[in-house]
């Protein structure tokens, strides 16, 4: 990966010389071994260390908040626009000036104030088993409410971030009444208790203890990559004028860093052509650069209309969403 990165990141950074710090402190929820090979050519190119400070996204955010003007963190990456929103609306991100982010990167997966935007995203999507339900039958997150899907769907438990930022994204588009509703109406039609995990509900569906479920799109890649005739595919809402809800992750400067020039050159490194195609690959979503290519899995899985609702605007409403799952016992 690092030759491939390395050429890329020189044609981004024309000088190095003025560089005022010899580190950056990434605060992440994902871990220094995994983020080390992306961040390697980075150092290679410009001899700026990248030091990763991993802990749980709410963890994270509250020692932002404690530590304030006296955080070590120049950058804050996390796995879901919920703890990014959160971040930011404490007061926690400055705006970044990186013109090749905003040249690159869809409006859409850029917060509105330009404190934090996807570096890669998935969908988050209805999944079937092909073996029990007609993809004919399918339609929308909505429908899953129906009574004809009672004793048949798997959900996630509420208790995530994914499945608030998935009822955010109702709360915004169909209104408060309307999203009760469908939690409501999901809670009735489960087959079994709310699961933990994306994986775990994936195999459900494909051993038929439910019909049809709710998860990320990167968390069936792997499976299908290593068995073609796995029992399981994705569907895509189509609710009209609202598309597939989509969710990433995301990166933005802390208010506190001083270091801005260098935050900035690695965020334009990280929104590059070369960097995103390796990087999203390798975590089987979709490039947020629009000129990188897509996993071949993920080509397999469609073609498919993305909410382009701005992801700062879904994050806020995840409170509001989670307040209403709590309200209908979903757990």
């Amino acid at each position: 990966m690092s030759k491939l990165i390395v050429g890329v990141l020189l044609s981004l950074i024309a000088s190095v010389s003025f560089a005022k710090t010899d580190k950056l402190v990434v605060y992440s929820s994902y871990d220094g071994a995994r983020l080390g090979p992306i961040f390697a050519p980075f150092t290679q190119a410009t001899g700026i260390q990248v030091e990763v400070v991993n802990a749980g996204s709410t963890d994270l955010v509250n020692r932002l908040a404690a530590e304030g003007a006296n955080t070590p963190a120049d950058l804050y990456l996390d796995k879901d626009i919920v703890y990014l929103g959160q971040a930011d609306s404490k007061g926690l991100l400055q705006a970044f000036n990186a013109p090749y982010v905003t040249q690159n990167i869809p409006a859409h997966l850029i917060d509105a104030n330009n404190r934090w935007f996807l570096i890669f995203y998935r969908a988050r999507v209805i999944m079937y088993n092909t073996n029990k339900v007609n993809p004919a039958d399918l339609s929308t997150y909505e429908d899953l409410a129906d009574s004809k899907w009672e004793g048949h769907l798997c959900l996630r438990t509420s208790n995530n971030s994914y499945n608030e930022a998935l009822g955010a994204s109702f709360v915004h588009h169909l209104g408060e009444d309307r999203t009760e509703k469908i939690f409501a109406g999901w809670v009735n039609n489960l087959a079994l208790d709310p699961i933990k995990g994306d994986t775990d509900l994936i195999h459900a569906i494909a051993s038929g203890t439910c019909s049809v479920g709710i998860a990320n799109t990167y968390y069936l890649a792997p499976l299908v990559r290593d068995n073609p005739s796995f029992p399981v595919k994705p569907f895509f809402s189509n609710q009209k004028d609202v598309g597939a809800h989509i969710n990433g992750v995301g990166i933005g400067i802390t208010k506190a860093s001083k270091n801005l020039k260098e935050a900035n050159m690695l965020l334009e490194y990280l929104a590059s052509k070369k960097v995103q195609e390796v990087v999203a690959n390798g975590f089987s979503q979709y490039p947020s650069n629009r000129t990188a290519e897509i996993a071949p899995t993920l080509i397999n899985f469609g073609a498919f209309v993305e909410d382009t609702t701005n992801v700062g605007t879904i994050a806020e409403k995840a409170p509001k969403a989670k307040e209403l799952m709590n309200k209908v016992g979903y757990k």
